[in-house]
Formats: structure tokens, C-alpha cells, sequence
């Protein structure tokens, strides 16, 4: 079975035993905490119960095979520099449409060859199923301060997935935790999100506020964010294990190239053409508002005045209130250190107070005329 895992293209593979999870009462006291932020499904009644028990998801579950599939450790600055920072493992084909391939693939041959008649069933964060803690269990790593499974020989630059059998395997003993005294990704988190060892709050995490969170970003929040638009890895960058991070073999994994779009253009996205785009891509989970929103936010971090124009028409045409009133923060942000007499601040300062009576949503005529009071 192993063999076959790797044969698909895995990079490493475990088994653990179905037993209770450790980790199950920190997932408990995380929710406890509200530091799920808005993501309501995962405290709903069903989804703990589903967690907490693996045989509500396969009855007679015995064992939990836990796959991992590296994605790029390395990053292209030039690709950066043209569309902010996206988050290494979602810069290439959506990364549930590649594990449901290889998994799919693994579950058929248990089914057939190994266990004929199995109910054996994959998940790749899909489902109500503790990925880290079962990965943990089967010896994938450790899960490190923050919050993330850690391997001596890959680093963290992989993704989790696993296949449930009813039928029992030989497990795989659990390695030792290896962080140490270092608290790197603590002291590098940019929004402080790393609350603890081992304790993120997603209402501060930059990877949540802009992929999982749909309204505003608390405006505190907004310059910390830099120009990440979709996820972050920032903990994962400043860590010494991934020093040791293998290259990526999965094709499909790598960054699509979007040659000719950049920060600016993205802006000119309706739904359609964000659709079309995105199409493969996991970008498409933060909707086409959520990740204009994060465009807004990137270019006004950038400081760049060649990108007023583009937040202009945002702020006036933009059919989204939620990018409305990013592009007013974003537009008040880049001109606020130029001098009172600027042209460009002048300009932009009466775009915004225009915005701040004009606009039909009351949120972004808040933010509009926040901005321009920073301007006066």
C-alpha cells in the first residue's frame, strides 16, 4: 500500500492506528476560544461529532493512511513583484483537484486489490477529519508552533491527505517534536496571529482574512497585511526546517505564469472574466470581491502613485461595495505622505469625499470618508 501511495506520486506516507486524538481537545478549545473567526461549520453539532468519531465517516474504520504531496518551496520574485504575494501551495492548479486524482486513485486500488470490497474513503481537507493530528499520528511530522505539520526530511511545504480503511494495517510510530527553544514563527508573524505556541487565532491570520473571511478587513489589520493576496507563508518562511524542503515533483502544483496581468489589472476583473481566470486555480475561494478586496489592500501597502488611477476607478465604478471601500482606504493610504498641496493628494482627497456622499452603501461611504479625513 505504501508503495503504491508513492508510486502516485507522494512524497511521503503513514499509517495510524484509530485510537483518540490528543489533539481533539486542542481543536475543542480553539473553537472554545472563537478563534475559528468566521468559519461557523467548523463548531457546528455535526462537524465536532464527525471529528471527535472517524467511524460516523466509514464504519469499522481501523486504520487512517496519511499522505503527503510537496508543493514549491521557492518563490519568483518577478511574479511577485507583478501580482502580490500568493501563498506557494495555491500558485498553481487548485491543490484539492490533484489530491482527489492521486487519492482517488489509492482509494480504487485498496477497494479492488487490497481489500476488495473495502468502504475505504480519501479526504483532502474536505471533510470533518483532524488532518494534522492524524498525519502526526502516522509519523508524516510533528505539528510545530505554528500550528503546522513540520517534517525533518520535507519541511512543511506539503499538503495533507488521507484515505480511511476498515482493515487493519501495521502503524507507523509518531515522531518527536524537533522545534525546540525557537519561536521564529512567532516572532515573525506580521499580524501577531501566532497568539501562542501552537495556538494560531484565525481572526488575525493573514491566510483567513483573506481567503476565508468575506467582509472588511479591520482597517488595524490592513498595513500589516503587505501584498499577500491569497494566503500567506510568513511562519512557514522563517522556519530553520525548511532549510531541507525538496523541490516540487508534481507538475500541476507549479505557478502559472498569468503572463501579462498584474496588481492593477486584476482590478479590472468582473465576475466572469475572475471565473474564467481563476478557473483551476483555489484563488476562486475567495470570490472575485474578497480578492479584489485583497488587491486593494496589497497596492495600498505598495506605496506605488502609479497605481492611483486604477484604484480610482475602482473606488467610483467598482460593482462591489466591498472593493469600494478597500480602493477608498487603499487611495487615501498611498497619497497620505505626499504634501498637502500635491496634485495627486488633492485630487484624490475630493474623489473621496465625492465617494463619501455619493456612494449607495453606507459601509463604504464610512470608509471613503475616513480616508479623506486623513487627508484634510
Amino acid at each position: 500500500m505504501k508503495s503504491r501511495a508513492l508510486e502516485l506520486g507522494f512524497d511521503a506516507v503513514g499509517v495510524a492506528p484509530v485510537e483518540p486524538l490528543e489533539a481533539r481537545a486542542h481543536y475543542e478549545a480553539w473553537l472554545e476560544a472563537g478563534r475559528h473567526g468566521e468559519m461557523h461549520w467548523l463548531a457546528s453539532e455535526q462537524h465536532r461529532e464527525r471529528r471527535a468519531d472517524p467511524s460516523r465517516l466509514v464504519a469499522g474504520i481501523r486504520a487512517v493512511v496519511c499522505v503527503a504531496l510537496c508543493h514549491p518551496p521557492d518563490r519568483d520574485a518577478a511574479r511577485d513583484e507583478r501580482l502580490g504575494r500568493i501563498a506557494r501551495y495555491a500558485v498553481g492548479e487548485d491543490y484539492h483537484r490533484i489530491m482527489k486524482d492521486k487519492l482517488l486513485e489509492l482509494e480504487r486500488w485498496i477497494q479492488r486489490e487490497l481489500f476488495p470490497g473495502s468502504g475505504s474513503l480519501w479526504y483532502a481537507d474536505t471533510g470533518a477529519i483532524l488532518e494534522r493530528g492524524w498525519a502526526e499520528r502516522a509519523g508524516l511530522g510533528w505539528v510545530g508552533k505554528h500550528a503546522g505539520v513540520l517534517s525533518e526530511a520535507l519541511g512543511s511545504w506539503f499538503l495533507l491527505g488521507e484515505v480511511l480503511v476498515d482493515h487493519e494495517l501495521v502503524p507507523d510510530a509518531p515522531v518527536a517534536e524537533r522545534c525546540g527553544t525557537c519561536a521564529r514563527c512567532l516572532d515573525g508573524c506580521p499580524t501577531r496571529a501566532i497568539v501562542a505556541p501552537y495556538q494560531v487565532d484565525a481572526r488575525r491570520c493573514i491566510s483567513y482574512l483573506t481567503i476565508e473571511h468575506k467582509g472588511p478587513i479591520p482597517r488595524e489589520l490592513r498595513p500589516l497585511i503587505g501584498d499577500w493576496v491569497f494566503g500567506c507563508d510568513v511562519c512557514q518562511e522563517v522556519c530553520p526546517w525548511n532549510r531541507f524542503a525538496p523541490p516540487a515533483r508534481e507538475a500541476r502544483l507549479h505557478a502559472a505564469s498569468l503572463d501579462g496581468w498584474s496588481l492593477a489589472r486584476f482590478l479590472t476583473l468582473d465576475q466572469p472574466a475572475f471565473l474564467e481566470l481563476f478557473a483551476t486555480s483555489p484563488i476562486r475561494r475567495a470570490d472575485r470581491a474578497g480578492f479584489l478586496r485583497n488587491v486593494c489592500v496589497a497596492l495600498g501597502n505598495r506605496g506605488e502613485l502609479e497605481h492611483i488611477p486604477a484604484l480610482d476607478r475602482a473606488l467610483s465604478g467598482d460593482r462591489d461595495a466591498l472593493v469600494r471601500g478597500h480602493a477608498a482606504w487603499a487611495l487615501g493610504r498611498l497619497v497620505e505622505a505626499l504634501p498637502a498641496n500635491a496634485t495627486a493628494r488633492i485630487r484624490a482627497r475630493e474623489a473621496l469625499r465625492l465617494a463619501a456622499d455619493a456612494d449607495p452603501d453606507p459601509w463604504a461611504r464610512d470608509e471613503a470618508a475616513f480616508a479623506a479625513s486623513a487627508l484634510a
